[in-house]
């Protein structure tokens, strides 16, 4: 269980953190409490996509029957199985038209791995080869 899945259990929705960052110690004052201005400012990567991140925990709540997903949680970790997973894979052609192999998924289990998946059959379903190497060109001469 994801530690975001485990709080939203002990603690309404507008308590859980939207980051969390891992630290050997709390910084502290010299009077002994926390020093807030000396915490790090969390990365990128410590926040949830929301683009497809969002709507596929929803899903895959939904389908495992979990309150919550964490964007590292793994789909077969929950409590997925082959048949959940064509079911997901089917509500995600439905939910954001992006068709996947069930490879994938076995390849890819985590939610953030699945939602980079999804992101990028998106964008090569959306554009052909042409059209994606000119939308590349023309982003690296910015």
């Amino acid at each position: 269980m994801s530690l975001r899945a485990h709080l939203g259990g002990l603690l309404p929705d507008y308590m859980v953190p939207s980051a969390f960052v891992r630290l050997e110690a709390l910084p502290l004052t010299m009077n002994g409490k926390l020093d807030r201005k000396a915490l790090p400012v969390p990365d990128d990567d410590a926040y949830a996509r929301r683009a497809y991140e969002a709507p596929l925990a929803g899903i895959w709540a939904e389908l495992l029957g979990v309150e919550r997903v964490g964007r590292h949680d793994n789909f077969f970790e929950l409590g997925g199985h082959s048949l959940l997973a064509v079911r997901l894979l089917v509500r995600l052609t439905e939910a954001l038209a992006v068709e996947l192999p069930l490879a994938i998924l076995f390849a890819k289990p985590t939610l953030a791995e699945l939602a980079r998946e999804s992101s990028i059959s998106l964008i090569t379903q959306e554009f052909d080869s042409h059209q994606l190497q000119k939308l590349l060109s023309s982003r690296s001469l910015k």
